[in-house]
């Protein structure tokens, strides 16, 4: 899922408003070590979440499905895994896209 990126959504802001909202998930803002790029990490479970990117050259915040657990993905993550989680996943991106459109009054991008 893509989002238009407006001047405030911020790492900051989108982590903020998705605790306040969603106090289930444990929220965390990361950095790649290897790319050094910034994205938040929602996590409803260690097989369960999303990653938010903000490509902030090309307009647009990724909503990316993901298994929050590095440990999931290095011992389970095979395709039969991914098979039954990404229903679960997908629920959850809906639910924080929905939430981040509405505070941020954007809407979906379009390519």
């Amino acid at each position: 899922m893509k989002l238009v990126l407006t001047p405030d959504m911020t790492f900051e802001s989108m982590s903020d408003c998705i605790s306040s909202r969603f106090p289930e998930y444990k929220t965390t803002i990361k950095r790649n070590p290897i790319a050094k790029f910034q994205y938040i990490e929602v996590r409803k479970s260690g097989t369960v979440g999303i990653w938010i990117r903000v490509f902030e050259k090309k307009g647009y915040v990724m909503l990316i499905n993901t298994m929050p657990s590095p440990l999931v993905r290095a011992f389970l993550g095979g395709l039969l895994l991914i098979a039954f989680t990404h229903k679960a996943q997908s629920k959850v991106r809906t639910e924080i896209g929905e939430a981040l459109k509405e505070e941020y009054k954007t809407t979906d991008f379009k390519t």
